[in-house]
């Protein structure tokens, strides 16, 4: 190879590193905004249902609190009667103050306490649809529907406590899980 030829390879590669530095450049643009965040009542609320209302009703508990995340939690214990499938047809109520509908699906997301040995299984619905069906914290089918403005959709549960519980353990709680109301306007 002549010395011109040399010349030119060297600035070939000298061009190919250049221009592969270029390919793994990165290019930072940072664009600013600005977001505030202000309070307003939600459009989809829990309230009692008749079940939970209803003072003969010795078998059921109802109160909200604000939980230590900050987050909004309705709490409701039911009783279930050992071997006995229990149901309430109207333990809560979810209620549309928006002035359009809402997509509202019930959706399990785990034990906080306790454990599926002596809950068989816990069946839930919305306005009629369902059931979602939770049994050894597995979620089988689903539960929702839409629900209009200015409406509420009951909410029902049935549990099966298992025949086999022990004496000793009737009037404990045997299992708390976490079901979430999920809302999602829908787009136009």
């Amino acid at each position: 190879m002549n010395r011109n030829g040399r010349k030119l390879s060297g600035a070939v590669l000298l061009l190919a590193i250049a221009l592969a530095s270029f390919a793994v450049a990165a290019i930072t643009i940072t664009n600013i905004t600005e977001w505030t965040v202000r309070a307003e009542m939600p459009p989809i609320v829990k309230v009692k249902g008749a079940d939970a209302i209803n003072t003969s009703y010795i078998y059921t508990r109802f109160y909200s609190q604000v939980a230590s995340d900050g987050s909004n939690r309705t709490y409701i214990t039911i009783t279930g009667f050992r071997g006995d499938p229990t149901k309430y047809d109207d333990i809560i109520k979810i209620c549309n103050k928006d002035s359009v509908s809402y997509d509202v699906e019930l959706k399990y997301n785990g034990v906080v306490s306790g454990s599926w040995t002596y809950v068989k299984w816990i069946k839930f619905w919305i306005a009629g649809q369902g059931p979602l069906r939770v049994s050894s914290g597995v979620a089988t089918g689903s539960a929702a529907t839409t629900i209009p403005s200015g409406q509420c959709a009951s909410v029902s549960v049935e549990v099966l406590v298992d025949g086999s519980l022990p004496d000793g353990m009737l009037g404990q709680d045997l299992l708390t899980i976490e079901i979430d109301v999920v809302s999602t306007k829908p787009t136009p």
